[in-house]
């Protein structure tokens, strides 16, 4: 008596084991290193615990080399059962496969960010997640509008604007993550403006999205006094694609007592503003610090000028 009350409580566990993962199994299908167990009623010789290989395939005991990636459990129970009854000679197997461990989901997010790795996620995990792990973007060195997302099986990559996202609160960026997924955070390319002229501290100072004219003259310690012509200053923009310059006339001084905001010129990057000492640009003194024949060539026909050659 008491061996069958063993059987049926035995019985009963396995049952209740299948009723509780019944919803999952639908859904869920198994990859590539999940570990199952495999139970079948009154066989303890053939159940035991198995993890799904590479290349998607699970060998179980007297049931042999098994598919398993893509399957759900009841989809794999189903498949051991015919297994056990065609080559065992078993009559109604009672099988149950329990996932006993997930794969860990790992994404990557290399490039500008503080620490550039690969991070476990789970379901539902978006960019947000990511780049908090990664501890956020080195915002001054990050092309942070040019990230990419590159995804398992996709030929083509997602253009990102994480600076959108983590400054504007863009949340329309803030893709949810998956496993495999690639996050690339490229370096701003000439991530420099130059300050020249008629400045306390004249040099090259790091860009940041959204800086303006008075944000690098600020940089720069500001005026010289009885010296600068705020009035008369100049930003030297450089278009890469079309390979010429580009002159923008600052009239600061506008900005500072008129509040004419037009005049607080945004800047991008590699931008030079030159602030000269009279009303005429020093063009000598541009040829000292600006290191690109491209930009004095032009910047000398722009006013009919020859800077020495």
């Amino acid at each position: 008596m008491k061996r069958v009350i063993v059987a049926i409580c035995a019985l009963l566990c396995l049952t209740a084991s299948v009723i509780a993962q019944q919803k999952d199994d639908k859904i869920y299908k198994l990859r590539a290193e999940d570990v199952v167990r495999v139970q079948v009623f009154n066989q303890v010789q053939i159940s035991g615990e198995f993890q799904v290989g590479e290349d998607g395939n699970v060998t179980i005991p007297f049931a042999g080399i098994v598919r398993a990636e893509g399957k759900t459990t009841n989809e794999l129970e189903t498949e051991l059962y015919t297994i056990y009854v065609k080559k065992l000679k078993l009559r109604e197997p009672i099988v149950s496969v329990t996932i006993i461990r997930f794969r860990q989901l790992i994404a990557f997010i290399n490039g500008f960010v503080l620490r550039p790795s690969g991070y476990p996620i789970r379901p539902g995990d978006t960019l947000l997640t990511l780049i908090t792990q990664a501890g956020g973007i080195v915002k001054e060195r990050a092309d942070s509008r040019r990230a990419r997302l590159k995804r398992k099986g996709w030929n083509e990559e997602v253009p990102i604007d994480l600076y959108a996202l983590t400054e504007l609160g863009d949340l329309s960026q803030n893709y949810e993550i998956q496993d495999g997924d690639v996050i690339e955070v490229p370096e701003m390319e000439n991530n420099l403006v130059t300050v020249l002229g008629a400045v306390r501290i004249p040099g090259a100072f790091p860009f940041r999205e959204s800086m303006t004219v008075s944000d690098v003259i600020g940089l720069a310690g500001g005026e010289l006094q009885y010296r600068s012509r705020f009035s008369k200053i100049r930003v030297i923009r450089r278009d890469l694609k079309r390979n010429e310059v580009k002159i923008i006339n600052v009239d600061f001084v506008a900005y500072l007592t008129k509040n004419d905001f037009s005049q607080n010129v945004k800047l991008v990057p590699g931008d030079v503003l030159f602030v000269p000492t009279t009303n005429s640009p020093d063009f000598q003194q541009i040829s000292q610090f600006v290191n690109t024949a491209f930009i004095l060539q032009s910047f000398g026909n722009f006013f009919g000028l020859n800077l020495g050659r």
